[in-house]
């Protein structure tokens, strides 16, 4: 609810608006648009954070690296080859409050969704989980095709260890004022939000 109100608060009245939000996780914000009114859709993947080296975490592999792989996430799970999914993490929850999920990979491009088929896309602290942030851009390029009206994303702050890597923590602030002046794809930033002392969600809008 805090984050609607102070990241959306557009969406606590007003007509239905379809949102598809990307790493849905206990679906608690897509629980509160629904409340509102919203045609909500969550979206999930296996979770490939951590791994015994760089190679095996999603946050180092480049959007659309075909070479990237692995046979279980960072929870056992089975990654199919396929690009399909069978099980994640939070689906328990998920199922438990029926909320409709659409299941696949966000660092892998096209997402299966028609041009301007939501109103808002939204992604909380998730774009670091799909690629290496020097492609940032190139998913949030995704986000705004498929989106109609708006695109919110919050980034997480850099992990100590990923603070360390000069190649990866120039790249993060590369990105992040990237998306502070982005003005493209029919998209511009109207809002550039402190979290954590630092500037890291950033509102997209359509023109």
């Amino acid at each position: 609810m805090n984050r609607v109100s102070l990241f959306l608060p557009e969406l606590m009245s007003g007509q239905p608006q379809r949102v598809l939000e990307l790493s849905t996780a206990h679906g608690a914000l897509l629980e509160v648009l629904r409340y509102y009114g919203h045609d909500v859709i969550g979206n999930d993947y296996v979770n490939m954070v951590s791994g015994e080296n760089n190679a095996e975490r999603a946050l180092y592999r480049g959007i659309n690296d075909t070479k990237f792989s692995r046979d279980f996430d960072d929870f056992g799970l089975a990654i199919p080859r396929d690009g399909g999914v069978m099980d994640w993490p939070y689906r328990p929850i998920i199922e438990s409050i029926g909320i409709p999920m659409k299941l696949f990979d966000a660092g892998v491009t096209p997402y299966p969704a028609e041009t301007g088929s939501f109103d808002y896309i939204i992604s909380m602290q998730a774009i670091e989980h799909y690629c290496h942030p020097k492609d940032w851009l190139k998913v949030v390029e995704e986000m705004c095709r498929i989106s109609r009206r708006c695109v919110f994303l919050l980034l997480n702050p850099m992990m100590p260890e990923l603070a360390e890597d000069t190649h990866y923590s120039s790249a993060f602030q590369t990105a992040r004022e990237e998306l502070r002046d982005y003005d493209r794809n029919g998209f511009r930033c109207v809002g550039c939000h402190l979290h954590w002392g630092q500037a890291l969600g950033f509102k997209l809008m359509s023109l």
